[in-house]
């Protein structure tokens, strides 16, 4: 739930879903489908979501704020590299090094 409401998802109640069966069809494998079904697709253990896309950032919107973030972005991608880069030419060298998080978050 944690993740699809970062998502942008918004818990809401089953009435508010389709009753189209296509839609239905993606709980079937799901443990929870024959509660579900027995409920008459009102009402289950899981947590019914919905998308809004006018809750959310147009793509313009994000791509202006990429562009204003750009340098730092960049920034991140080549220390990001760097530090990749130097723990695979110590690999390949056979040099002993220590693992790929510690090049990254100096653990």
């Amino acid at each position: 739930m944690k993740i699809n409401s970062d998502l942008g998802y918004e818990p809401v109640t089953y009435s508010e879903l389709t009753d189209d069966d296509e839609f239905w069809a993606g709980c079937k494998s799901c443990v929870n489908y024959d509660i579900l079904m027995s409920k008459e697709r009102k009402n289950c253990m899981c947590t019914a979501m919905l998308y809004d896309p006018a809750d959310h950032y147009e793509p313009v919107e994000t791509a202006k704020e990429f562009k204003e973030n750009s340098k730092i972005y960049e920034r991140f991608m080549n220390i990001k590299k760097s530090r990749l880069l130097k723990f695979l030419k110590k690999k390949l060298a056979g040099t002993p090094s220590k693992s790929l998080l510690h090049n990254f978050f100096n653990l």
